[in-house]
């Protein structure tokens, strides 16, 4: 929100993220429905769907980020992702997270399970020597969690107080969004995508920190993400709100 997300983005070493609707069960729930058009340099590449279904303290979210318009041609991507967890006010506790991708020259799926918020990787694939061990990495959150946090509704007290230490399987990021600013039609927050581990020397060379913006709107109480931009080596890559 993200590894991925940036990786498509650009197309290259983004990766925040995602969706279809899912549900867990017949209960009553808080179904929240997010549509995110994709831009890159100003271009639509894809689309973002997911839903977020809370039951009482848990949540269940389920996604796609999958390529459409004229680059979805010439670059195919579909990324599908489903998370478990506990939610406490403003907080995320991940118990569960099932990724599949295929970007089209390779396909990858990956289970990542929580004990005491210590993620355990499930794949088929080989660990490399620079992925980030996944036993150190207690109390982060999975690629879905994070996009949801980051791109969900929120309350005026929680806007631009974003924290997410996100790590997919293999590598570690952090998401800060700190900086505020009020207009009259809402909040603009300012922050930081920042690689910290686990990552490739070409990845490295092409950059550490990522500045991105959340403009905010809102509707009563609640603030709503209207565009979510971030700059990356290659351009910029804008996710716009239906």
């Amino acid at each position: 929100m993200i590894k991925f997300m940036m990786k498509s983005a650009y197309f290259g070493s983004l990766t925040f993220i995602f969706f279809v609707v899912s549900t867990l069960s017949t209960a009553r729930a808080d179904i929240q429905q997010y549509e995110f058009d994709v831009h890159i340099r100003g271009i639509k590449a894809g689309q973002l769907r997911y839903a977020i279904d809370t039951q009482e303290r848990g949540y269940s979210i389920h996604g796609v980020l999958e390529s459409t318009g004229i680059l979805g041609i010439l670059v195919r991507y579909k990324f599908d992702a489903h998370a478990l967890g506990r939610k406490a006010d403003n907080k995320f506790q991940p118990s569960y997270y099932k990724e599949v991708s295929d970007t089209g020259r390779r396909k990858s799926d990956k289970i990542i399970e929580y004990m005491e918020g210590v993620p355990n990787v499930i794949s088929k694939k080989q660990p490399k020597p620079h992925w980030v061990d996944a036993s150190t990495q207690k109390g982060t959150l999975d690629p879905m969690t994070a996009m949801a946090a980051l791109l969900s509704d929120q309350k005026k007290n929680h806007l631009c107080q974003l924290y997410l230490p996100m790590f997919d399987g293999s590598r570690r990021v952090d998401i800060i969004a700190q900086d505020k600013n009020e207009t009259d039609k809402g909040v603009r927050c300012s922050g930081i995508y920042k690689r910290i581990d686990g990552f490739t020397e070409k990845e490295w060379a092409d950059g550490d920190h990522f500045p991105f913006t959340i403009k905010y709107e809102f509707d009563g109480e609640i603030f709503w993400v209207s565009k979510f931009e971030i700059k990356t080596r290659h351009g910029r890559a804008s996710f716009i709100r239906r």
